[in-house]
């Protein structure tokens, strides 16, 4: 068999061209072919695949771009809303401290009207309040007065208010008095003697309270004086209460102004119910018509109102003042 294949190739003009090949060289361009067309058609199998991954790639690579544009924009819509609130917020902290600095300009002008009043009532009673003085032993951080004017007013109120609730000040009973104070005639044995208080007329069982804030200091039996009651409101005060049918508080109780200790009775040496009441200071007698009378100055209980008033003030100027820190 020959290793040669003869290939004829006709022309138009019906003359002939033979080619003559061998085998081998046949097979070996098959092959070679063969190679070339898969490398074609892997190249284009992977040229494909490369630009669908860059074609995915782009998208996303589009898609972050706008998130970005969207997230730049919302970032500047935050920042623009930002700028809006720190306007208003310092347009209103503005107003905020106006309205703060009238409120307690106002507060520190009704402080000052409150205290005068309570120092000029306990003046005209005849109580002294004493004057902070520097002593031994003492120190500290010098602060001028006009640093200081709030916490000196609330300090001023502060001891003012407490003398004002440990006064004895108004009736412990409502009925008249139908014995004064000083000297008078005995009602048992007719004799001229000395009243050490002032008698008041009430009925059996009629109520009793306390005159001033203090602390239970005797709630029992005391001879000529039958039931008894003494206060001790620790500025130098105390007040006794005597001829009393029952106790409504013992030895220790804290009281209120106001509050019941008692009951009108005639125990001891008494012609008739009544209640012996007695205010001392420091020891001493004295005539407590003044202090009877000063609760009395206007309809209602004036020192009350006044306690009230003040005790209202320093609680709004407290949290005007705390909120300026």
């Amino acid at each position: 068999m020959s290793d040669h294949i003869h290939i004829i190739i006709t022309g138009a003009k019906a003359k002939a061209k033979t080619i003559l090949l061998s085998r081998k060289k046949l097979k070996l361009g098959l092959a070679l072919s063969a190679g070339l067309l898969c490398s074609i058609v892997l190249g284009a199998v992977v040229t494909t695949r490369l630009f669908v991954e860059n074609s995915n790639l782009n998208a996303q690579v589009s898609a972050m771009n706008l998130k970005l544009i969207e997230s730049s924009e919302e970032s500047r819509n935050y920042a623009n809303r930002i700028d809006d609130l720190l306007s208003i917020n310092t347009s209103q902290t503005a107003l905020f401290e106006a309205e703060k600095e009238a409120l307690v300009n106002k507060t520190l002008a009704e402080f000052k009207e409150r205290n005068q009043l309570i120092e000029n009532m306990m003046k005209n009673i005849g109580v002294k309040i004493k004057k902070q003085k520097a002593t031994a032993n003492s120190g500290g951080p010098y602060i001028s007065p006009s640093d200081s004017l709030q916490e000196d007013l609330l300090l001023r109120s502060d001891k003012n208010l407490d003398l004002l609730r440990r006064t004895p000040l108004g009736r412990p009973l409502p009925g008249p008095i139908t014995s004064d104070f000083g000297y008078r005639e005995d009602p048992v044995n007719g004799k001229k003697g000395f009243h050490a208080g002032v008698d008041m007329q009430g009925k059996q069982g009629e109520k009793i309270v306390a005159t001033a804030d203090g602390t239970v200091i005797q709630a029992d039996n005391n001879g000529l004086y039958g039931r008894y009651i003494k206060i001790n409101h620790g500025n130098g005060f105390t007040t006794s209460f005597s001829h009393l049918q029952a106790f409504k508080v013992k030895k220790g109780d804290r009281v209120k102004r106001g509050q019941v200790i008692g009951l009108v009775g005639s125990s001891g040496r008494s012609t008739g119910a009544h209640l012996h009441y007695e205010l001392s200071l420091n020891g001493k007698a004295i005539n407590p018509a003044t202090f009877m009378e000063t609760a009395d100055l206007s309809k209602g209980n004036v020192i009350t109102k006044i306690n009230a008033a003040a005790v209202k003030i320093k609680k709004k100027f407290s949290s005007a003042s705390s909120s300026l820190n």
